[in-house]
């Protein structure tokens, strides 16, 4: 069951959250340094900012997902139907 939990929330950090959060420090932090190649995500700060949410929209998903939120809606969806 660790290995679950490690395996979502671990693979869903280093491979959705982290690589625009680096793109966007490196592109706008704090020092002011011209970039060595152009950009390869076009449109600045926009898509930068989409990935970054779709990221924690699936890590909440999965969050959720694990402490069984979905099955508890579920159960009370259906009590009241």
């Amino acid at each position: 069951q660790a290995l679950d939990y490690g395996g979502a929330f671990g693979v869903s950090t280093l491979f959705l959250v982290l690589p625009p959060i680096m793109v966007w420090r490196e592109r706008y932090g704090e020092e002011e340094t011209p970039l060595t190649t152009p950009p390869m995500v076009p449109f600045g700060k926009i898509p930068l900012a989409s990935l970054w949410k779709a990221a924690a929209t699936l890590i909440l998903e999965q969050g959720a997902d694990k402490l069984g939120v979905f099955e508890f809606i579920e159960k009370i969806a259906a009590k009241y139907t």
